[in-house]
């Protein structure tokens, strides 16, 4: 069957980037002893398991321009003494693809061992730690460490306890407020809003459109009747086919849930996944891979699956009984990749910054929107009759998801232009694409543009025209994104486009580095010292260039008259991004530990501004997501309960009344 040949190559390159953040932190496992020799030497052995297709390299690499080469210390109190270097066993050289030179390292299994020479018998007790560097063919993964402690009078060994560790200095650019109690705020009758759980739903019935969507592609629909006569052929009980039909959905959704598992492994810190959404790296990678996916889907190029990969699927779904079942609903999440992949990307990176739990919750709809019309045709095939026949429509609606993988393209290299500052795609040129976008999509639906595989029209349809005159309005709508608004002094924001497009003050004409045009700064110390001079109090914004609902506050809750009025005339504003990628000084970089809700502790590098920021808001305020407001006065005590996304505006000036009424008390 020809259909069960389409590639979805691409997309699952688009996972695999997407699970590295997900993986292990090293494809290696570590492990140390000793063993006695005479006149009180020991030899200390410390060994690894590689994963197949990893290196781990020499310590003694020859040239500085390749890998850091294995780096191993070794605290061995001050009477004993290191015979020798390190040696080494296992290691080989060959030409490494990756950094293109002879490089020496491990495979399979490396191991170095150390000789050292005891004066003193009481003090057996050595401890030390290896940094390494490990890559494969396509890939090099940071550096790691590996501390160890071994007994030498036991020859017992194992991974040293980590010591959390807090530089002095460091801690130091972390501004503290030692008057904020976030248990008693001076008013604590409003505020402490916190993101509802709607969003979660939000998020699932997102993914259920892009499910149902997905259904009336060229990849999916002509599945539709190859299903039904694979649960009607050999079986005439109406009660084993529903059970079936029933089974088969279930299998469906499942097949889509399991690609969330994943996330799962990194664990429960919250801002691992914000910062892989929020990169520049993987959104330029979003970009190029929605593009080759638009075009494919312009039919310029046809994405295609080794034969085996649906061979082997087909032949298990012919075994019959619950396992075909299960192996059919497979041979449809294969077959049908090259159509929902890009529909599935955009599902996944609607909700990737959010956290595992949403990410499952996206996929569930996904697979709820896919498999429910087939489980329904599969329990009821007489229902068939009153679909359409498969045509050229097909192609029209494939060419249409094309329009718009290509706007949502330029959706990802905005987030990766705002983040790193680049500023190649401020708000206008965005918008202009995106205008285009919608014109070309209204062109092509009214028979002016053609595809390689469009039937000819012979005659315009109602709904055609409908379709695409409402692409023609949109395209109009966008336009007036360029009114200006006298108010702010910016651009008018569009609601449609709230958290899509780059912010309004991010453009050439009216550029502002605050939002809405409203005053504000960028850094707490210098908010905090005017705050004190003008004797007002202080909002603090936690927000992101990534940060969808940050810009839907800015746009639709900050951009109302009452909220606008309420922060420019009543507050100092402090924006703090926690994705700036702008580095700190580097005697300002170093670690912080910071303890967690949970009980835990985590250590946390501070490089960025962005670090900066976010270890600002986990330490003192116990948050990690983004939007996060605080109303403090001058010298930091807690106004009120923060509030994290309020989308009513109403509310949201309530609570900012409810600031200023705290503050008047202090005064």
């Amino acid at each position: 069957m020809n259909m069960k040949k389409k590639l979805f190559s691409l997309s699952l390159l688009l996972f695999s980037l997407l699970f590295i953040s997900a993986q292990s932190p090293t494809p290696t496992s570590w492990s140390v002893k000793s063993e006695k020799l005479v006149d009180n030497k020991y030899n200390i052995i410390i060994s690894s398991e590689i994963e197949d297709g990893w290196h781990l390299y020499s310590q003694y690499l020859k040239s500085n321009e390749g890998p850091l080469s294995t780096f191993i210390q070794f605290d061995i109190g001050s009477t004993n003494s290191l015979i020798d270097s390190t040696t080494e066993e296992g290691v080989v050289t060959h030409f490494d693809p990756v950094w293109e030179m002879d490089i020496s390292y491990f495979e399979n299994k490396a191991k170095f061992i150390q000789t050292i020479a005891v004066s003193d018998t009481t003090q057996t007790l050595i401890k030390g730690n290896v940094n390494f560097m490990v890559c494969d063919e396509k890939e090099c993964l940071p550096p790691d460490d590996y501390n160890f402690e071994i007994n030498l009078s036991s020859g017992i060994g194992g991974q040293q306890e980590v010591i959390y560790k807090t530089d002095s200095s460091t801690l130091a650019v972390i501004p503290s407020l030692p008057l904020l109690d976030l248990n008693s705020p001076i008013n604590n009758n409003c505020g402490d809003i916190e993101e509802q759980d709607k969003s979660f739903w939000m998020l699932l019935i997102f993914g259920f459109l892009g499910g149902l969507i997905s259904l009336f592609t060229p990849c999916v629909f002509p599945m539709v009747p190859l299903t039904v006569s694979f649960f009607t052929k050999g079986g005439s009980e109406k009660g084993s086919g529903i059970g079936k039909a029933l089974l088969y959905g279930f299998s469906i959704i499942l097949v889509y849930v399991s690609l969330s598992l994943p996330f799962y492994i990194q664990g429960t810190d919250p801002e691992v996944l914000n910062k892989i959404a929020s990169g520049a790296i993987l959104n330029v990678i979003f970009f190029i891979i929605f593009l080759v996916f638009a075009f494919s889907f312009f039919g310029f190029y046809e994405l295609t699956l080794p034969s085996s990969w649906a061979n082997k699927a087909d032949k298990a779904a012919d075994i019959g009984g619950v396992v075909g079942v299960i192996f059919m609903a497979l041979v449809l999440a294969i077959v049908s990749f090259s159509c929902t992949g890009p529909l599935l990307g955009s599902v996944l990176a609607g909700s990737l910054d959010k956290g595992p739990v949403p990410i499952t919750m996206a996929m569930l709809g996904f697979g709820v929107g896919l498999g429910l019309p087939f489980t329904i045709f599969a329990a009821f095939p007489s229902m068939l009759k009153s679909l359409p026949q498969s045509g050229g429509w097909l192609n029209s609606v494939k060419v249409v998801l094309g329009f718009v993988e290509l706007a949502l393209a330029f959706k990802f290299l905005s987030t990766a232009d705002l983040v790193e500052h680049w500023g190649i795609l401020k708000y206008e040129a965005f918008l202009i694409i995106w205008i285009l976008c919608a014109i070309g999509t209204a062109l092509y639906l009214f028979g002016k543009i053609k595809f390689p595989h469009d039937s000819p029209i012979s005659k315009l349809k109602p709904t055609r025209i409908a379709l695409a005159s409402l692409f023609a309005i949109t395209a109009v709508y966008f336009s007036f994104g360029f009114r200006l608004n006298d108010k702010t002094g910016t651009y008018q924001s569009l609601n449609l486009l709230s958290g899509v497009a780059p912010p309004v003050t991010y453009c050439w004409a009216f550029p502002n580095e605050c939002p809405n045009g409203l005053n504000c700064f960028h850094d707490f110390e210098s908010a905090q010292a005017y705050a004190k001079e003008v004797n007002l109090p202080i909002l603090i914004d936690f927000t992101g260039h990534a940060c969808t609902n940050c810009r839907r506050m800015e746009d639709n809750v900050w951009s109302k008259k009452e909220v606008f009025n309420l922060i420019n005339d009543n507050y100092v504003l402090a924006s703090l991004y926690v994705d700036d990628r702008e580095e700190l000084p580097i005697d300002l970089q170093g670690e912080v530990t910071i303890n967690m809700q949970d009980g835990t502790k985590k250590q946390k590098k501070i490089i960025t501004t962005g670090d900066k920021w976010a270890t600002f808001e986990a330490r003192v305020f116990e948050k990690v997501s983004q939007p996060f407001y605080v109303l403090i006065s001058p010298n930091g005590k807690l106004l009120t309960n923060p509030v994290s996304y309020t989308p009513d505006y109403k509310e949201y000036a309530s609570w900012l009344e409810c600031g200023v009424e705290a503050f008047n008390k202090i005064e």
